[in-house]
Protein backbone atom coordinates (compact mmCIF):
# COMPACT_ATOMS: atom_id res chain seq x y z
CA UNK A 1 0.00 0.00 0.00
CA UNK A 2 2.58 2.07 0.70
CA UNK A 3 4.14 2.11 -2.68
CA UNK A 4 0.92 3.67 -4.02
CA UNK A 5 1.22 6.21 -1.68
CA UNK A 6 4.59 7.26 -2.74
CA UNK A 7 3.13 6.94 -6.33
CA UNK A 8 0.98 9.50 -5.66
CA UNK A 9 3.26 12.12 -4.17
CA UNK A 10 5.56 11.72 -6.98
CA UNK A 11 3.02 12.47 -9.45
CA UNK A 12 1.72 15.38 -7.11
CA UNK A 13 5.49 16.84 -6.70
CA UNK A 14 5.97 16.41 -10.73
CA UNK A 15 2.72 18.18 -11.54
CA UNK A 16 3.56 20.91 -9.38
CA UNK A 17 6.51 22.21 -10.90
CA UNK A 18 4.44 21.62 -14.05
CA UNK A 19 2.25 24.10 -12.66
CA UNK A 20 5.58 26.46 -11.92
CA UNK A 21 6.18 26.51 -15.69
CA UNK A 22 2.87 26.79 -17.22
CA UNK A 23 2.70 30.05 -15.18
CA UNK A 24 5.85 31.13 -16.22
CA UNK A 25 4.84 31.22 -19.96
CA UNK A 26 1.62 32.39 -18.88
CA UNK A 27 3.75 35.52 -17.15
CA UNK A 28 5.75 36.00 -20.40
CA UNK A 29 2.99 35.95 -23.20
CA UNK A 30 3.57 39.75 -23.63
CA UNK A 31 7.46 39.08 -23.54
CA UNK A 32 9.06 39.89 -27.10
CA UNK A 33 10.32 36.39 -28.26
CA UNK A 34 10.16 34.60 -25.55
CA UNK A 35 10.02 30.74 -26.48
CA UNK A 36 7.21 28.60 -24.19
CA UNK A 37 8.60 25.83 -21.79
CA UNK A 38 6.89 22.13 -21.72
CA UNK A 39 7.90 19.53 -18.66
CA UNK A 40 8.50 16.62 -20.16
CA UNK A 41 8.28 13.52 -17.71
CA UNK A 42 9.59 10.12 -17.32
CA UNK A 43 8.44 7.00 -14.91
CA UNK A 44 11.23 6.01 -13.43
CA UNK A 45 11.78 1.91 -13.19
CA UNK A 46 13.15 0.06 -9.98
CA UNK A 47 13.50 -3.00 -11.87
CA UNK A 48 15.23 -0.97 -14.73
CA UNK A 49 17.27 1.91 -12.98
CA UNK A 50 18.27 -0.29 -9.87
CA UNK A 51 21.07 -2.20 -9.70
CA UNK A 52 20.92 -5.92 -10.72
CA UNK A 53 22.39 -8.57 -8.45
CA UNK A 54 22.32 -11.97 -8.61
CA UNK A 55 19.14 -13.58 -6.65
CA UNK A 56 20.18 -15.36 -3.65
CA UNK A 57 18.81 -18.25 -2.22
CA UNK A 58 16.05 -18.15 0.70
CA UNK A 59 17.07 -18.68 3.70
CA UNK A 60 14.08 -19.41 6.15
CA UNK A 61 10.99 -20.34 4.72
CA UNK A 62 9.87 -19.79 1.41
CA UNK A 63 7.47 -17.33 1.00
CA UNK A 64 5.52 -16.29 -2.04
CA UNK A 65 7.82 -13.69 -3.37
CA UNK A 66 10.81 -15.77 -3.53
CA UNK A 67 8.89 -17.88 -6.10
CA UNK A 68 7.16 -14.58 -7.72
CA UNK A 69 10.11 -12.41 -7.80
CA UNK A 70 8.74 -8.60 -8.60
CA UNK A 71 13.03 -7.09 -8.35
CA UNK A 72 10.95 -3.99 -8.26
CA UNK A 73 8.43 -4.20 -10.81
CA UNK A 74 6.15 -2.76 -8.17
CA UNK A 75 8.21 0.71 -7.60
CA UNK A 76 7.01 2.56 -10.60
CA UNK A 77 7.34 6.68 -9.89
CA UNK A 78 6.42 9.91 -12.19
CA UNK A 79 9.75 12.00 -12.05
CA UNK A 80 10.46 15.12 -14.02
CA UNK A 81 12.96 14.61 -16.81
CA UNK A 82 13.20 18.74 -17.30
CA UNK A 83 11.84 21.10 -19.16
CA UNK A 84 12.42 21.71 -23.13
CA UNK A 85 12.25 25.45 -24.88
CA UNK A 86 9.81 25.35 -28.23
CA UNK A 87 11.48 27.20 -30.68
CA UNK A 88 8.39 28.05 -32.64
CA UNK A 89 8.15 31.78 -34.61
CA UNK A 90 6.42 33.49 -32.55
CA UNK A 91 4.15 36.48 -34.33
CA UNK A 92 5.88 39.18 -36.01
CA UNK A 93 4.72 43.02 -35.02
CA UNK A 94 5.78 46.38 -36.93
CA UNK A 95 7.21 49.22 -34.49
CA UNK A 96 9.40 50.96 -37.27
CA UNK A 97 12.21 51.94 -34.99
CA UNK A 98 14.81 51.78 -36.87
CA UNK A 99 17.34 49.34 -34.34
CA UNK A 100 14.23 46.66 -34.05
CA UNK A 101 14.81 43.26 -35.97
CA UNK A 102 12.97 40.39 -36.05
CA UNK A 103 14.69 37.68 -36.98
CA UNK A 104 12.35 35.58 -39.26
CA UNK A 105 13.52 31.56 -39.49
CA UNK A 106 15.23 29.51 -36.63
CA UNK A 107 18.05 31.76 -36.40
CA UNK A 108 20.05 33.83 -33.67
CA UNK A 109 21.89 36.54 -32.75
CA UNK A 110 25.58 36.49 -31.01
CA UNK A 111 24.75 38.47 -27.85
CA UNK A 112 28.40 38.57 -25.40
CA UNK A 113 27.48 38.12 -21.83
CA UNK A 114 29.56 38.30 -19.02
CA UNK A 115 29.11 33.91 -18.94
CA UNK A 116 30.60 34.02 -22.39
CA UNK A 117 28.78 34.15 -26.18
CA UNK A 118 25.05 33.50 -25.59
CA UNK A 119 22.38 33.21 -28.31
CA UNK A 120 19.27 35.51 -28.64
CA UNK A 121 16.10 36.08 -31.03
CA UNK A 122 15.50 39.42 -28.87
CA UNK A 123 15.76 41.71 -31.00
CA UNK A 124 15.09 45.45 -29.41
CA UNK A 125 18.32 46.92 -29.80
CA UNK A 126 20.35 50.33 -28.85
CA UNK A 127 23.16 52.29 -29.10
CA UNK A 128 25.13 52.17 -25.22
CA UNK A 129 26.76 55.60 -23.77
CA UNK A 130 30.24 54.30 -25.84
CA UNK A 131 28.43 53.69 -28.83
CA UNK A 132 28.13 49.95 -28.92
CA UNK A 133 25.59 48.46 -30.62
CA UNK A 134 23.21 46.14 -27.03
CA UNK A 135 20.24 44.36 -26.33
CA UNK A 136 17.90 45.66 -23.55
CA UNK A 137 19.59 44.02 -21.14
CA UNK A 138 22.97 45.69 -22.21
CA UNK A 139 24.92 42.97 -23.41
CA UNK A 140 26.97 43.87 -26.79
CA UNK A 141 25.51 42.47 -29.80
CA UNK A 142 28.26 40.64 -32.10
CA UNK A 143 29.13 41.23 -35.83
CA UNK A 144 30.76 38.52 -37.75
CA UNK A 145 34.77 39.35 -38.23
CA UNK A 146 35.65 41.41 -41.26
CA UNK A 147 38.21 39.53 -43.62
CA UNK A 148 41.66 41.67 -43.78
CA UNK A 149 42.44 39.78 -47.19
CA UNK A 150 38.94 40.05 -49.08
CA UNK A 151 37.35 42.56 -46.95
CA UNK A 152 34.19 40.90 -46.74
CA UNK A 153 33.20 39.49 -43.55
CA UNK A 154 33.85 36.37 -42.11
CA UNK A 155 31.57 34.16 -40.74
CA UNK A 156 31.84 33.03 -36.55
CA UNK A 157 31.45 29.29 -37.51
CA UNK A 158 33.55 27.04 -39.71
CA UNK A 159 32.05 25.99 -42.64
CA UNK A 160 33.84 22.86 -43.43
CA UNK A 161 32.43 19.42 -42.19
CA UNK A 162 34.51 19.62 -39.00
CA UNK A 163 33.03 21.16 -35.91
CA UNK A 164 31.79 24.56 -36.00
CA UNK A 165 34.19 26.83 -33.81
CA UNK A 166 33.46 30.86 -32.69
CA UNK A 167 35.94 33.44 -33.78
CA UNK A 168 38.21 34.12 -30.35
CA UNK A 169 38.11 37.47 -28.72
CA UNK A 170 34.23 38.50 -28.75
CA UNK A 171 35.68 42.20 -27.77
CA UNK A 172 37.11 42.64 -31.18
CA UNK A 173 33.32 42.19 -32.75
CA UNK A 174 31.65 44.28 -31.10
CA UNK A 175 28.98 47.05 -33.22
CA UNK A 176 30.21 50.64 -32.65
CA UNK A 177 27.62 53.03 -33.98
CA UNK A 178 29.44 56.13 -32.51
CA UNK A 179 29.47 59.24 -34.86
CA UNK A 180 27.56 57.36 -37.34
CA UNK A 181 24.37 59.49 -37.18
CA UNK A 182 20.93 58.29 -36.71
CA UNK A 183 19.80 57.11 -39.77
CA UNK A 184 20.54 53.31 -39.75
CA UNK A 185 19.36 50.53 -42.13
CA UNK A 186 19.65 47.00 -41.48
CA UNK A 187 19.32 44.78 -44.52
CA UNK A 188 17.65 41.26 -44.67
CA UNK A 189 21.23 39.53 -43.97
CA UNK A 190 22.24 41.66 -41.13
CA UNK A 191 24.19 44.47 -42.98
CA UNK A 192 24.34 47.22 -41.24
CA UNK A 193 24.19 50.63 -42.92
CA UNK A 194 24.71 54.47 -42.01
CA UNK A 195 23.46 55.70 -45.18
CA UNK A 196 25.88 54.50 -47.98
CA UNK A 197 28.51 52.97 -45.70
CA UNK A 198 28.53 49.87 -44.55
CA UNK A 199 29.60 49.63 -40.91
CA UNK A 200 29.20 45.97 -39.79
CA UNK A 201 27.07 42.70 -40.38
CA UNK A 202 25.55 41.40 -37.22
CA UNK A 203 26.09 37.64 -36.48
CA UNK A 204 23.80 35.26 -37.10
CA UNK A 205 23.80 31.71 -36.63
CA UNK A 206 21.62 28.21 -36.88
CA UNK A 207 21.66 24.96 -35.11
CA UNK A 208 21.50 21.57 -36.30
CA UNK A 209 19.70 20.45 -32.99
CA UNK A 210 17.45 23.08 -31.28
CA UNK A 211 17.08 20.67 -28.53
CA UNK A 212 20.80 20.86 -27.28
CA UNK A 213 20.05 24.84 -26.29
CA UNK A 214 19.40 25.36 -22.98
CA UNK A 215 17.99 28.55 -21.36
CA UNK A 216 20.27 30.87 -19.90
CA UNK A 217 17.79 33.72 -18.47
CA UNK A 218 14.69 34.43 -20.55
CA UNK A 219 15.55 35.94 -23.65
CA UNK A 220 18.87 33.80 -23.71
CA UNK A 221 20.14 30.48 -24.70
CA UNK A 222 23.62 28.78 -23.65
CA UNK A 223 24.88 25.82 -26.67
CA UNK A 224 25.35 22.51 -25.19
CA UNK A 225 26.08 21.07 -28.41
CA UNK A 226 29.78 20.60 -28.89
CA UNK A 227 29.62 20.68 -33.08
CA UNK A 228 28.43 24.52 -32.48
CA UNK A 229 26.06 26.73 -34.82
CA UNK A 230 26.46 26.52 -38.69
CA UNK A 231 25.80 29.44 -40.74
CA UNK A 232 22.80 30.68 -41.30
CA UNK A 233 20.54 29.28 -44.64
CA UNK A 234 17.14 29.66 -43.90
CA UNK A 235 16.74 33.41 -41.33
CA UNK A 236 16.21 36.69 -42.64
CA UNK A 237 15.99 39.88 -40.51
CA UNK A 238 13.39 42.29 -40.83
CA UNK A 239 13.95 46.17 -39.11
CA UNK A 240 11.40 48.18 -37.58
CA UNK A 241 9.90 44.93 -36.58
CA UNK A 242 9.96 42.99 -33.21
CA UNK A 243 8.84 39.08 -32.95
CA UNK A 244 6.17 37.95 -30.22
CA UNK A 245 6.13 35.62 -27.74
CA UNK A 246 4.88 32.63 -29.06
CA UNK A 247 3.07 31.77 -25.65
CA UNK A 248 -0.50 31.23 -26.93
CA UNK A 249 -3.02 32.14 -23.58
CA UNK A 250 -5.90 30.07 -23.99
CA UNK A 251 -3.23 27.26 -24.53
CA UNK A 252 -1.71 27.74 -21.38
CA UNK A 253 -4.96 28.49 -19.69
CA UNK A 254 -6.05 24.88 -21.09
CA UNK A 255 -3.18 23.62 -19.67
CA UNK A 256 -3.20 24.88 -16.57
CA UNK A 257 -6.58 23.64 -15.80
CA UNK A 258 -5.71 19.71 -16.62
CA UNK A 259 -2.02 20.18 -14.62
CA UNK A 260 -4.22 21.54 -11.63
CA UNK A 261 -7.14 18.80 -11.74
CA UNK A 262 -4.26 16.11 -12.24
CA UNK A 263 -2.72 17.68 -9.09
CA UNK A 264 -5.95 17.87 -6.95
CA UNK A 265 -6.37 14.13 -8.13
CA UNK A 266 -3.01 12.81 -6.73
CA UNK A 267 -3.46 14.83 -3.50
CA UNK A 268 -7.02 12.80 -3.13
CA UNK A 269 -5.27 9.78 -3.88
CA UNK A 270 -2.80 10.91 -0.88
CA UNK A 271 -5.96 10.99 1.18
CA UNK A 272 -6.95 8.08 0.63
CA UNK A 273 -4.14 6.26 1.09
CA UNK A 274 -3.69 7.59 4.34
CA UNK A 275 -7.12 6.94 5.53
CA UNK A 276 -6.85 3.22 4.32
CA UNK A 277 -3.43 3.37 6.51
CA UNK A 278 -4.92 4.45 9.29
CA UNK A 279 -7.95 1.69 8.96
CA UNK A 280 -4.89 -0.70 8.53
CA UNK A 281 -3.38 0.24 11.84
CA UNK A 282 -6.31 0.92 14.33
CA UNK A 283 -9.26 -1.77 12.84
CA UNK A 284 -7.61 -4.71 11.05
CA UNK A 285 -4.66 -4.94 13.66
CA UNK A 286 -8.31 -5.69 16.57
CA UNK A 287 -9.20 -8.46 14.82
Amino acid sequence: MATGMWTATSGAAAQSLNLDTIANNLANTDTPAFKKDITTFKEYLATVEREHLPTDIPRGPIKERDLYPLDGKDQAFVVVDGTQAIHKQGPLRVTQRQLDVALEGPGFLEVNTPQGIRYSRQGSLKVAADGRLVNSDGYPILAVTPDLKGGGPVSPVQTSGGPAVALQNPAGRYVNLRDRGSYLTISDQGEIYARDDLVAKLSVVEFKDLTRLKKSGAQLFENKDPTGPVKPTHTLLRQGVLEGSNVNPIEEMTNLINANRLFEQDLKSLKTYGELMGKEANEIGKI
